[in-house]
C-alpha cells in the first residue's frame, strides 16, 4: 500500500527522510578536518556558520535556533570549538550573558581548504543536478523546505501547572 497522502511529492518524501537518517547516523562521528584537528560534521556546520556570519554578533542561542541545534548540544559543540583554538569567544559590553562566537584565523585557513573537499567529493554533483531549475524555482524549494523545517520543530509552549504545596 502506498502512502497517498503524499501524493506525488512521495519520491522527495522518500529522498528527504532518507537523506534525514543518512546525516543523523552520520551528524556526530568526529573527522579529522586537519593534522590532529577532528570535528563531527554538526560541528562543521556551526563553523561554517559562523564564518558565514562572522560580521554578525548573533549570540549563541540565535545561532543554534538557526541551526536548529538543542542549546545543551550546541553549548558542548562551542566548547569543543574553542578548545580546539577554531573559535574565540566574545561578550557585548552591555551584556555579559551573551556569547558571540568568532571564528579565528585558523579556522578560516581550514574552512577554506575542507570547503573546497566538500565542494568537489559532496557538492558538485548535487548543484550540477540542479543547475537547470531556475532560481525562482530554487527559491520556492528553498521556502517549502523551510516551512516544512519550521512546522517539524515546533513545540507546543508547556501547559502552566498549578504547584501543588507538599506538607
Amino acid at each position: 500500500m502506498k502512502a497517498e497522502w503524499m501524493g506525488r511529492y512521495r519520491d522527495l518524501v522518500a529522498m528527504l527522510v532518507q537523506h534525514t537518517n543518512i546525516v543523523a547516523r552520520s551528524a556526530f562521528e568526529a573527522y579529522e578536518i586537519s593534522e590532529g584537528v577532528f570535528l563531527t560534521h554538526v560541528g562543521w556546520q556551526v563553523l561554517e556558520y559562523l564564518m558565514e556570519h562572522e560580521d554578525d554578533a548573533d549570540c549563541m542561542n540565535r545561532v543554534s535556533e538557526c541551526l536548529g541545534i538543542p542549546q545543551s548540544s550546541f553549548s558542548k559543540i562551542a566548547r569543543q570549538l574553542t578548545d580546539l583554538k577554531l573559535v574565540e569567544r566574545y561578550q557585548r559590553s552591555g551584556n555579559r550573558k551573551s556569547i558571540i562566537l568568532k571564528p579565528t584565523p585558523l579556522a578560516k585557513k581550514i574552512y577554506a581548504r575542507n570547503s573546497r573537499f566538500l565542494l568537489e567529493q559532496y557538492f558538485f554533483p548535487f548543484f550540477e543536478k540542479l543547475e537547470t531549475v531556475d532560481d525562482a524555482s530554487l527559491a520556492c524549494v528553498t521556502e517549502a523546505l523551510a516551512i516544512l523545517n519550521a512546522r517539524l520543530s515546533y513545540q507546543e509552549p508547556a501547559p502552566k501547572d498549578e504547584l501543588i504545596k507538599l506538607e
